[in-house]
């Protein structure tokens, strides 16, 4: 293997791991303590400078609450996207592709880089548009990266996966479901005060990531109690 090819698949396993721990809303510090090593150990990793051995991803992906299977499939799914590795032929694990929402200057906005070498990213004023644009969107680039002459995996060819909207706030999880739901009937649920969740939705108190929580746990038993109800 060339030296060019190690450093670049290091880069990117790096980046992988670093979008993960912010994913889990995790410092380097966080990580550092999990696996008894100083903060700039994992700031070298995270940045490509240093190799991580087997051992070390294995506690990395502890730390993260990851599967080292599933991470593994992130690497060979994000490099085999930019040639970096030989195409995987299947979707061995059903994986979702993960898509983060969050919402800023009145609309919502949409990014995954997870599956594809580039940042896609997507903005609609209504959460039902944002998710037609994501799907359309995701088409469309997987199409112009065949064209251009780059690899594709088969299984994102077929649309052997789901997607999955991530939020990373509770504004952009409650003005995507406030139009279903009532913020009444969330309170009631999550018991966490109406007045409160308005603040959320607004944008006007950033809720702390336990109440992010509840409010998702509230709207999942929501959707189980009318998903019950018999026709």
């Amino acid at each position: 293997m060339g030296k060019n090819l190690y450093k670049k698949r290091r880069k990117h396993i790096g980046f992988l791991l670093q979008h993960e721990r912010k994913c889990q809303k995790l410092e380097q510090e966080d990580i550092a303590e999990a696996l008894g090593v100083r903060q700039e150990f994992i700031s070298k990793i995270e940045a490509g400078t240093r190799r991580i051995d087997i051992l070390e991803l294995i506690d990395y992906c502890e730390a993260l609450n990851l599967s080292l299977t599933e991470f593994s499939w992130k690497i060979e799914t994000k490099l085999s996207a930019l040639s970096l590795l030989p195409l995987p032929k299947t979707n061995i694990l059903g994986r979702k592709i993960r898509i983060e929402v969050s919402w800023s200057d009145n609309r919502f906005s949409a990014t995954f880089v997870d599956i594809v070498p580039e940042t896609l990213e997507f903005n609609a004023e209504i959460f039902a548009e944002l998710q037609i644009k994501v799907k359309d969107g995701l088409d469309a680039h997987l199409k112009e990266m065949a064209v251009d002459g780059n690899k594709v995996p088969m299984w994102l060819v077929n649309k052997e996966y789901d997607l999955e909207y991530i939020f990373l706030d509770a504004t952009s999880l409650l003005r995507a479901y406030v139009p279903f739901l009532s913020l009444a009937v969330i309170s009631r649920v999550s018991g966490i005060n109406q007045n409160q969740l308005s603040q959320y939705a607004n944008g006007l108190k950033k809720a702390r990531p336990n109440q992010v929580k509840r409010i998702i746990e509230a709207i999942r038993k929501i959707g189980k109690e009318l998903m019950a109800v018999a026709p």
